[in-house]
């Protein structure tokens, strides 16, 4: 039985989430079920069909690999399909001087390389599948919710500065107002020029008629309950169906179970997001508020927003949740979220909220994600812990997962920040209660520091 450190709510698979993306991008394609009983074989397993998955999958596929994709609920049930959006930099829950002092600044600066790979990966896709993800933003500016964060604006445009080549510019409050970036509770801002917002299930419906090309088989309602190896071949469980591989690949992200592999207990912390999307408005309702641009953004705060104004004038906003799943959580989380959108733009307080999710970002206690081979396994591969930020980086990172698997990079080439496995939390079975303090400890902080 699968170990989960959620309650089951969180983990429903028999439908897509009732997202905006869902909503509004074309259904996605039926894929194959699992017999009842039976045997199947491929060369590779994959277990998640999410934008890391499905991208390992089509590296695979498209060098003459027989792969073979199973998911739990659909592709698109799990982040792929709840995220914000946001095709980014990002990966770490750590700003490059902390990785440089513990990795060293040429590591850092391949870490961030990687990063901008990623968003020019997505970038591509788009164009050579001709894919309407409706796509908009030049890059994504981070605004200082208190007149001491400016400085740690000043701060990120050095560190951008020395360990990257990606122009930034710093923006007063009369410089966000002119640009059409008025919110409450903004003292500056830094506008990061590189990434850009997009529908991220157009996306992933994209890669998904991809890998189906390629010959990709992808099996949808096939919760992988267990493995095991013998005679240098792995057998998984799905039920009363057994599949056969050579080798196997993880891709299960926030969504992962804590004994598939055990290696994975207790190095994960899924934690939940929540965001909404308004009605579309019109121009004058935007020029009420003040906020006119569709520059990505989000805040300073620990506890952070994100949001942005879609191409058809709604409004997106998210920010961290609870860590339970349950209904009341869910509508307390819910309030909470609008309660500060109501602070931080008042003029669209009684706008009406059309779309309203959760979804599970996953950090890990390492603050970094982790692709390679799992510890233990000859040749169980994962790659996860995208910490919110995986349009861009969990789809580079199944691409780099099955080219290090086939030997067409090296462990140099992924560097060391992906390439260390990460560590284990303190205490595991007190994840939950340990975050529910920080949360609180955060919030004052982001309320009084």
């Amino acid at each position: 039985m699968l170990k989960r450190i959620y309650q089951p709510a969180a983990y429903q698979t028999d439908t897509l989430p009732d997202s905006y993306w869902v909503e509004s991008a074309a259904p996605l394609p039926d894929c194959e079920r699992l017999p009842i009983d039976g045997a199947l074989k491929t060369d590779v397993a994959i277990i998640g069909g999410g934008y890391c998955g499905l991208s390992a999958a089509l590296e695979l596929a498209t060098s003459g690999t027989n792969v073979t994709v199973f998911d739990a609920g659909r592709s698109g049930w799990g982040a792929s399909g709840r995220n914000g959006g946001f095709c980014c930099m990002g990966g770490s829950g750590k700003g490059y001087g902390y990785l440089a002092k513990r990795f060293g600044e040429d590591e850092t600066r391949k870490f961030a390389s990687i990063q901008r790979d990623a968003i020019d990966l997505v970038d591509q896709r788009l164009s050579d599948w001709d894919i309407d993800a409706d796509r908009h933003s030049d890059g994504e500016v981070v605004l200082a919710h208190k007149p001491n964060r400016v400085r740690e604006l000043h701060e990120e445009i050095d560190e951008l500065n020395h360990f990257t080549d990606i122009k930034s510019e710093l923006l007063d409050r009369d410089a966000l107002e002119e640009r059409g970036l008025n919110a409450g509770e903004t003292y500056g801002g830094l506008h990061v020029k590189t990434g850009f917002g997009l529908n991220p299930m157009k996306y992933l419906i994209g890669l998904h008629a991809q890998c189906i090309k390629a010959g990709v088989r992808i099996f949808e309602q096939a919760k992988i309950d267990r493995f095991d190896e013998a005679g240098g071949k792995y057998t998984l469980y799905a039920g009363a169906t057994q599949i056969t591989a050579n080798k196997i690949i993880i891709t299960t992200n926030g969504y992962s179970a804590e004994n598939l592999p055990d290696w994975i207990g207790g190095k994960l912390m899924p934690v939940f997001s929540g965001i909404f999307v308004t009605r579309p408005m019109s121009n004058d309702e935007l020029a009420a508020q003040g906020w006119t641009s569709d520059l990505m953004a989000f805040d300073s705060r620990i506890l952070l927003h994100y949001f942005r104004k879609l191409p058809d004038n709604r409004f997106l906003f998210g920010g961290r949740g609870g860590i339970t799943a349950t209904p009341a959580a869910f509508d307390a989380g819910k309030r909470d979220l609008l309660s500060n959108f109501n602070r931080m733009f008042p003029a669209w307080r009684d706008v009406e909220l059309t779309h309203h999710w959760n979804g599970l970002a996953c950090l890990s206690q390492s603050w970094r994600p982790y692709i390679g081979r799992v510890p233990g396994h000859r040749d169980v591969w994962t790659a996860l812990a995208w910490h919110g930020n995986g349009v861009a980086l969990a789809s580079q990172g199944g691409k780099l997962l099955a080219q290090r698997m086939q030997g067409a990079i090296g462990a140099e080439d992924l560097g060391a920040i992906l390439g260390t496995p990460m560590d284990d939390f303190p205490l595991p079975k007190l994840r939950r209660v340990a975050r529910s303090a920080a949360y609180r400890y955060y919030g004052l902080r982001d309320r009084f520091a």
